[in-house]
């Protein structure tokens, strides 16, 4: 399965994947604040996801800000349930350099084993990485 990363400015000029059947997680601040995705024949679904881009909570942010056990949950089922016929998946965050790279290092780690790529490349948010990894865990999947 094929992993991409991009930010939001990024990923709404791009012309859809249109060559290879994918899912879309799309990942946002807050609710309201819909990007503009490349969708086409080839997309499988589109999980749209808001939170804060913070480890822990802080002023002004409530732990319900913050990435959750129930959205890496949504990562997990979305994946399997597209598992027969995914090819790749497509991420994207504002600036895509912390919480998209964290989803996809953590999908890499349970796909292939390796996630260092997205270490030494970006920056993945720990709180995104370590949830999706605890829920990965609780799974099965590693």
């Amino acid at each position: 399965m094929q992993l991409f990363v991009y930010s939001r400015a990024h990923i709404e000029l791009l012309s859809p994947h249109d060559d290879a059947p994918h899912v879309i997680i799309s990942i946002t601040t807050t609710p309201g604040d819909v990007a503009r995705l490349p969708v086409c024949e080839q997309t499988l679904a589109v999980l749209r996801l808001a939170f804060f881009d913070l480890d822990a909570q802080t002023t002004g942010v409530g732990e319900d800000q913050l990435f959750s056990r129930a959205q890496a949950a949504l990562v997990w089922d979305l994946l399997a349930l597209h598992r027969s016929a995914l090819e790749r998946v497509i991420v994207h965050c504002d600036a895509g350099y912390s919480r998209s790279p964290a989803v996809a290092a953590a999908i890499a780690r349970v796909n292939d084993g390796d996630d260092a790529l997205y270490f030494r490349r970006y920056q993945p948010n720990r709180r995104v990485y370590r949830t999706l990894i605890d829920e990965a865990v609780d799974r099965g999947l590693l």
